[in-house]
């Protein structure tokens, strides 16, 4: 078992639970117990990083897809001069993102 998430007892083989079961009768139950809630809290821990992860993508295409609409709009309107700059240091500024989160999780 990780030891990621704070220290929790192993739990113990047969012999041992016998004599833990003569001392106190509900200390398996608790061991147990504090067992599962570490591992609710571990999938917990997994779904929310998921999420976080998904929504980085979502933001990441939609700030893609807006300096696309950006740059249609500029060539649109003969002003795409202007709006290099724009276009550029955002799309610039973005994969500098993308990638400081990727490198920070490695």
């Amino acid at each position: 078992m990780p030891t990621s998430a704070g220290f929790v007892p192993q739990f113990p083989n047969a012999d041992e639970a016998a004599k833990w079961n003569g001392i106190e009768a509900d200390h398996l139950a608790w061991r147990r117990r504090l067992v599962e809630r570490q591992l609710r809290q571990e999938r917990l821990d997994q779904w929310m990083g998921y999420g976080f992860r998904l929504l980085e993508y979502l933001i990441v295409i939609g700030f893609g897809l807006a300096f696309v609409w950006l740059g249609f709009h500029a060539v649109d309107r003969e002003a795409s001069l202007q709006a290099v700059p724009l276009i550029s240091g955002g799309v610039a500024g973005l994969a500098g993102a993308v990638l400081a989160v990727r490198n920070k999780r490695g």
